[in-house]
């Protein structure tokens, strides 16, 4: 199979930038092209090929949900994948999920992340929580995501103020792994920066403030 153009939908550059860097050697992937909003997507990108859509459900204006429709108008052959940091497939209402390939926690580690998008490409659809392979004949429910182990590691590294590099030396992962991970916890807390994420999760409980 040849290697695909996917449109990347996503209001967190972060997260973009992130996902960019973890599909740059990936055998499925063989460029990106990314979009703030669903109307952006469709004003810079309508008239170009497109293989597959990754799309953001909780976006400010038109949102993923809504448009999923218009998307599909302008880019009718391209499967969409919707990931999501907080929503689970049975927010989405039926009418549009028969319209997606796929639902992906933004939480999912690297691998699961290529499986979904090479499962997708392949003409299948990928819904982890009902299947130890993900890919599936049709689409079941999906429950909300959570930080994964993995993301509550880096999470820890995090409250202990080290960068990136320092992440990754300790926890044996690429940096550009790491990226992926700090802006999905990023996400999954809803706030933008670093010291955000870590204020929040000590106001959750998730890490205990440094003395």
């Amino acid at each position: 199979m040849s290697r695909a153009q996917l449109l990347l939908i996503d209001d967190h550059t972060l997260f973009r930038t992130g996902l960019r860097l973890l599909l740059a050697d990936s055998p499925s992937v063989a460029s990106i092209v990314e979009a703030g909003s669903v109307m952006e997507a469709v004003q810079d990108h309508g008239d170009k090929a497109v293989d597959i859509l990754l799309l953001d459900i909780q976006m400010p204006g038109l949102n993923g949900i809504e448009g999923i429709k218009v998307l599909r108008r302008h880019f009718a052959r391209a499967p969409i994948l919707i990931v999501s940091g907080t929503s689970g497939v049975e927010t989405i209402p039926p009418e549009a999920r028969k319209d997606i390939a796929g639902f992906l926690p933004k939480s999912a580690d690297p691998r699961e992340i290529e499986e979904a998008i090479a499962c997708c490409l392949a003409g299948a659809t990928y819904f982890p929580s009902e299947s130890p392979c993900g890919c599936l004949p049709q689409a079941p429910v999906y429950e909300p995501s959570q930080l994964t182990p993995r993301q509550l590691e880096v999470l820890s590294q995090l409250n202990l103020g080290r960068s990136n590099k320092v992440i990754a030396y300790h926890l044996g992962l690429s940096e550009n792994t790491v990226r992926v991970h700090v802006a999905a916890i990023l996400d999954h807390l809803g706030v933008v920066s670093r010291v955000e994420a870590i204020l929040e999760a000590q106001r959750r409980g998730l890490v205990q403030a440094q003395r």
